[in-house]
């Protein structure tokens, strides 16, 4: 019978990323999942906070993140508080820090950099012919069966990939899902750069302009599914978006152009016996914010970090206690950033008068108070 510290279930830049911070703590790891259930044709990217650019570079992706761009200020605005008055409402600066605020790197490219590491890896295997199709925990570890009938002892299993039907299996009752009824247009457009994201808020959507490096950033519009912005060809859509930015920008030159729905879901306990939910497995959130990917990662850390104190302190890989104090300082984290960002996105779409003057209001106070602005900065990159 086969032997692993730690089994993942899930090929996605979650596991993988993973997969390297636990290997480096001496743990041997299987990931399952076959590569032809990637995306590779995708063209998005992930805004990494200052937070999570240290650990990339601690686990070796240091030339990529040289590529691109640190982002050193962020403009918020209502679009027609922007096009009537000029000026954004809320400006986001930190210029005390070589990667700023957090950098834009897109996802082939980092995918293409974990595959490389894992390679390179000797505590890491991929097994893409077989799946884990049960689940069975035993007091001092946990047993597996796989897709040809094979057993596996490991002692605890991450679930990433949501599609897993081991999710249902054991955390019955514990998801919460809803369609955002929402459509994300991607493009990569060329243009001068200069480390400055714009954000503005339309009432059918947010609009972000991202800086990739100095002459690509990506533009990433998410829709309601009734706006007719979604039935645009590249032509009528580059006309659309050039006549927002162009005086924030300059003419901006469409590279090419994605879709993506949306969606929400959340699971309210990320632990069950050996299991452990990271990853969309424990919380798909709207983009609005650019948290998904850096929540992820600091589960990553939280886990890694309990790992190695409580083996320190004697305890086996397996016991509940390490996963049980990971999941009490994970969920409260995971649960205000995935809720305030579906509701940050309802708010500041809405057009209902009252609620309208109160955003208004609540974006210019915020900007007026530094100390306030200082702490959503910290929140947002981690520090």
């Amino acid at each position: 019978m086969n032997k692993t510290d730690i089994a993942i279930i899930g090929l996605g830049i979650t596991s993988k990323l993973t997969a390297l911070a636990l290997a480096s703590e001496n743990c041997k790891v299987m990931i399952f999942g076959h590569p032809n259930s990637l995306n590779y044709n995708s063209n998005l990217v992930t805004f990494f906070s200052k937070n999570s650019i240290n650990f990339l570079k601690e686990i070796g992706i240091e030339d990529l993140i040289n590529k691109s761009i640190a982002i050193k200020e962020i403009s918020c605005s209502k679009l027609e508080q922007y096009q009537s008055e000029k000026k954004f409402q809320i400006n986001f600066k930190e210029k005390d820090f070589k990667d700023g605020m957090g950098r834009i790197i897109i996802n082939n490219s980092l995918n293409e950099n974990l595959d490389h590491l894992i390679k390179k890896n000797k505590n890491i295997s991929i097994i893409s012919n077989k799946s884990i199709t049960h689940y069975r925990h035993q007091e001092a570890n946990t047993k597996l069966v796989l897709s040809d009938g094979e057993e596996l002892i490991t002692y605890i299993l991450i679930i990433n990939d949501k599609k897993s039907n081991l999710i249902n299996e054991n955390f019955k009752n514990n998801q919460l899902k809803k369609e955002l009824d929402q459509t994300s247009i991607v493009m990569n457009v060329k243009t001068d750069t200069c480390g400055h994201a714009y954000q503005l808020f339309t009432d059918k959507g947010a609009l972000a302009f991202l800086p990739i490096n100095k002459k690509v950033a990506s533009v990433i519009w998410s829709l309601d599914n009734s706006a007719l912005e979604l039935g645009y060809n590249i032509d009528e859509i580059s006309k659309k978006i050039n006549d927002i930015f162009i005086s924030v920008t300059g003419k901006l030159d469409v590279l090419d152009m994605k879709k993506y729905k949306l969606n929400f879901e959340y699971s309210k306990k990320i632990i069950s016996k050996s299991i452990v939910l990271i990853g969309d497995a424990a919380h798909s959130l709207h983009p609005i914010a650019g948290q998904g990917l850096n929540l992820s990662i600091k589960d990553i850390i939280a886990l890694k970090e309990k790992i190695r104190r409580f083996k320190y302190l004697g305890y086996s890989l397996g016991n509940q206690i390490i996963l049980s104090d990971f999941q009490s300082e994970r969920q409260a984290d995971n649960a205000i950033f995935t809720f305030a960002t579906n509701y940050l996105d309802e708010i500041l779409k809405n057009r209902s008068f009252l609620i309208n003057k109160l955003s208004n209001f609540g974006l210019i106070s915020l900007n007026k108070n530094n100390l306030i602005k200082n702490k959503v900065i910290k929140s947002a990159t981690g520090k």
